[in-house]
């Protein structure tokens, strides 16, 4: 059980800070509909419950949504246009994310509320290290913080760096798989070796 939510991890870490700009600003933009996704997402589930339509669950689940991240893209055109145009399709891959349905639909032996708050507790933690992620490459990269802005993109800069700088390369696809792989790797060197601990000390 504990390696299938690696993989969720994984795919939702990989549907998220991939297809989105690397600024910490778009982290944010990111995170924010990811939150109103699986909580949008858990509306809908006790809609479905509530009124005995549980064979309908996947199909409304679907359809609601992408109709909220229709809903999302167009408040962000209003607030931000140009941050709109450029996450564009990784607004809908986010939609999609295998994270998003596994919280909502995994209710095995729980009651709606111990639903809530244990998918609440992985959720928070979930967005506050792709929020990290982004940031921190958001300062290595460029030696700035980025915060979503009406015009586009509020700057902050802490340093300058060069037009030849070995850490552009973390703002890369490749350097982001390189780095994810290997926070990844580390995680799961980690439970390894707790797994052995737990288990020795039993």
């Amino acid at each position: 059980m504990i390696k299938n939510y690696y993989y969720i991890y994984i795919a939702a870490a990989l549907s998220i800070i991939i297809p989105f700009p690397p600024r910490f600003a778009y982290g944010i933009v990111a995170i924010l509909l990811l939150n109103l996704l699986i909580y949008g997402g858990f509306g809908i589930k006790f809609f479905v419950e509530k009124f005995n339509l549980q064979p309908m669950l996947t199909s409304l689940l679907v359809i609601s949504i992408i109709a909220l991240t229709g809903i999302y893209k167009q408040l962000l055109i209003f607030y931000a246009p140009s941050i709109a145009f450029t996450s564009g399709l990784a607004l809908y891959l986010t939609a999609f994310s295998s994270y998003i349905y596994g919280n909502v639909l995994d209710t095995v032996g729980l009651s709606p509320v111990e639903h809530i708050i244990r998918t609440s507790k992985r959720t928070g933690l979930f967005s506050g290290l792709v929020l990290l992620f982004f940031l921190m490459r958001d300062i290595l990269a460029f030696g700035s913080i980025t915060l979503p802005a009406p015009k586009g993109i509020k700057v902050i800069t802490l340093f300058k760096v060069g037009e030849v700088y070995p850490l552009h390369f973390l703002a890369t696809i490749p350097g982001t798989l390189i780095v994810l792989g290997l926070i990844f790797a580390l995680f799961s060197y980690i439970n390894r070796k707790l797994m052995i601990l737990r288990r020795v000390s039993k």
